[in-house]
């Protein structure tokens, strides 16, 4: 089997809805799975409906037409027969009723838990499948929506990042999907949630229908994940940055992990892992260039001639500076900080030690609060929180760059002749990737520098990285 993710950002129109359709129903060696999002804009809008419900009930009114009338303009608007469209529409009546008992509740408790918030915005995959399987079935495709908590994806963690259970997926998924696709019917399946072991929905936080779906084609033992979005995969650089930025063709798993964790948005971090773990290849391509040839990632390890294939930035990582004469010495330190701020569910993307410092590398978003829960504990040996928040995270990314004599100076030159100072350096814990804090007024200056250091000058949409 063949699993085609499609996500929001292929759903913004009618248009768009049509286009998924033609790419679906293209001819293909072997059955297809479809793994869907919400349609564009409808997560942000549950979102907002929540925290609208917590300020007053007089709104969620508002909130539901403009979802019903959504959805019910592209079913009339998409579908042809009139019993297709009246089931589909009174699909979409349950579900809507569903959400609004939810926002009601909301509403009168005054509050909101995270498996509540996480079944709310689960509506908007609920939504979109039931809607795209009936427009296929319309058209000459028999399809069926299927909601990821009913039929077997299994997830444990926290609400709002939930992590599937590869394991327990694979034993239940296949018994409720593989006999529907050997009747010839196309599942069309939620993306971006799960259901706990009891039976509770969790999301796989924002992004995460990238990693639902490859967890069901890890399940299902698929060929292939076709992951289409609006853009035609990884390049060398942001475009915005870099107007000449080259496309990459070829990514092995732990390069576009990389790049997906620390910056590049095109992939969810976690998507390679259920990849990696069946040796399942994921092509990214774009739904409104379908010729275009993408970005291909599998197991194979292919170094470029110049090693760096990409390099890419976060602006949101920040850092927090804890500072004492011996710090560094202290046995069971870093076990105390990191179970302050695990114990709140922040996560620590990485640390920096020295002897009188150990900088933690966070969200922006989290260092002020962290800063106060660990004055709060009053952890021995830290006499100064130093939050820093004017920096942003840049690295570079390919095979061989652990191993490539010379390659970190060039790096640093490039940097250094760009006028930038390099704050802080993080290496060693990957071999496919080497990180530093700049001041994030610098970003743009570093970014052109080192990509001029290790690409030719191309014209925009010309060439491209084959490695």
């Amino acid at each position: 089997m063949i699993a085609l993710k499609i996500g929001g950002s292929s759903l913004k129109n009618l248009d768009s809805l049509d286009q998924v359709v033609r790419l679906i129903q293209e001819p293909a060696e072997g059955k297809k799975i479809v793994i869907l999002s919400a349609l564009s804009g409808v997560t942000d809008h549950l979102l907002k409906s929540v925290a609208q419900a917590l300020q007053t009930d007089r709104r969620i009114n508002g909130l539901l037409d403009y979802l019903q009338t959504l959805h019910r303009e592209w079913i009339v608007q998409a579908i042809d027969s009139l019993p297709i469209r009246s089931k589909v529409l009174d699909e979409t009546d349950y579900l809507l009723s569903r959400l609004e008992k939810l926002l009601y509740g909301i509403a009168y408790t005054g509050e909101c838990t995270r498996r509540t918030r996480d079944l709310v915005v689960s509506m908007g995959e609920r939504l979109a499948a039931h809607l795209l399987a009936a427009c296929l079935t319309d058209r000459g495709t028999p399809a069926v929506g299927l909601e990821a908590d009913k039929i077997g994806m299994i997830a444990t963690g926290d609400f709002g990042n939930g992590n599937a259970d590869l394991r327990q997926t694979e034993k239940k998924l296949p018994q409720t999907v593989v006999p529907l696709v050997e009747q010839g019917i196309l599942p069309v399946i939620t993306g971006f949630f799960g259901a706990t072991p009891d039976n509770h929905t969790i999301t796989f936080g924002r992004g995460g229908t990238d990693y639902s779906a490859a967890v069901v084609a890890a399940a299902l033992n698929c060929r292939e994940l076709q992951i289409w979005k609006d853009v035609d995969g990884f390049l060398t650089a942001d475009p915005v940055i870099v107007p000449n930025a080259q496309p990459l063709y070829y990514l092995s798993y732990d390069e576009a992990a990389e790049l997906s964790y620390f910056g590049a948005k095109i992939l969810h971090p976690r998507t390679v892992e259920p990849l990696a773990w069946r040796n399942i290849p994921a092509l990214i391509k774009n739904t409104y260039r379908p010729d275009a040839p993408g970005t291909r990632i599998g197991v194979e390890k292919r170094p470029h001639d110049g090693i760096i294939k990409s390099v890419t930035f976060n602006p949101r990582i920040g850092s927090l500076r804890l500072e004492g004469a011996s710090i560094g010495q202290q046995v069971g330190f870093l076990h105390r900080v990191v179970s302050v701020l695990s114990d709140r569910d922040i996560n620590i993307i990485s640390v920096i030690t020295s002897q009188t410092a150990v900088n933690l590398l966070l969200e922006k978003n989290d260092i002020v609060t962290s800063k106060a829960y660990i004055e709060a504990k009053q952890i021995p040996y830290i006499d100064n929180i130093e939050p820093v928040t004017d920096v942003a995270l840049v690295g570079v990314v390919g095979e061989g760059l652990a191993t490539t004599p010379g390659l970190a100076a060039r790096v640093f030159s490039a940097v250094a002749e760009s006028g930038t100072n390099v704050e802080m350096i993080v290496s060693g814990a990957s071999q496919v990737a080497q990180y530093f804090i700049i001041k994030e007024a610098d970003v743009v200056r570093t970014i052109q520098a080192i990509h001029r250091e290790f690409f030719p000058v191309h014209e925009p949409g010309n060439g491209g990285v084959e490695s």
